[in-house]
C-alpha cells in the first residue's frame, strides 16, 4: 500500500504589489523587512496549508515597496505515515509551497523595475520547532 501525502492543489489567493513612483533602490544584500506566517487546517486526511509573505520597504518611515502573498496547498495523507499531519503541514507542505511565493515576488519585482529581488531559503523544521516552544 502506497504511503505518505498527496497534492491535491496549489492555489495563488492574494497577490498585492505596492510602489511608489520614485523607489530608493534597494541594496540587495540588505533585505527588507519581510515576514513568512504560516498556518494549518486539519480536517480527517485532508490539511490545507495557508503560506503569506508579507514584505515593507520602508526608508525614512515611508513605505516604498509593499508586497504581501497568500498561496494554499491542499494535502491529503495516503496510508500510514510516521509524520503529523500537522508536522507535515507546517514542515513539507509550507516548504512545497515556499518555491511558488518566491517566483512570484521574483516576477513581480523584475516587472516593477526594482530589479531581480530573490527572498531566501527558510529553515521550516527550525520555524516549526521554535513555534511549538512558544
Amino acid at each position: 500500500m502506497e504511503s505518505g501525502y498527496k497534492i491535491n492543489n496549489i492555489l495563488l489567493m492574494e497577490s498585492n504589489f505596492s510602489r511608489v513612483a520614485q523607489v530608493t533602490f534597494m541594496n540587495f544584500n540588505e533585505l527588507p523587512n519581510y515576514h513568512i506566517n504560516i498556518e494549518c487546517l486539519i480536517e480527517g486526511s485532508t490539511i490545507i496549508v495557508q503560506e503569506t509573505l508579507t514584505l515593507e520597504y520602508k526608508i525614512n518611515n515611508i513605505v516604498e515597496v509593499s508586497v504581501f502573498i497568500k498561496m494554499i496547498g491542499v494535502f491529503e495523507k495516503i496510508g500510514d505515515t510516521q509524520q503529523t499531519l500537522e508536522e507535515f503541514g507546517y514542515i513539507n507542505g509550507a516548504a512545497i509551497l515556499y518555491p511558488y511565493i518566491r517566483e512570484q515576488f521574483s516576477n513581480l519585482s523584475l516587472k516593477s523595475g526594482i530589479g531581480n529581488f530573490i527572498i531566501p531559503p527558510v529553515n521550516f523544521v527550525k520555524m516549526y520547532s521554535e513555534k511549538k516552544h512558544n
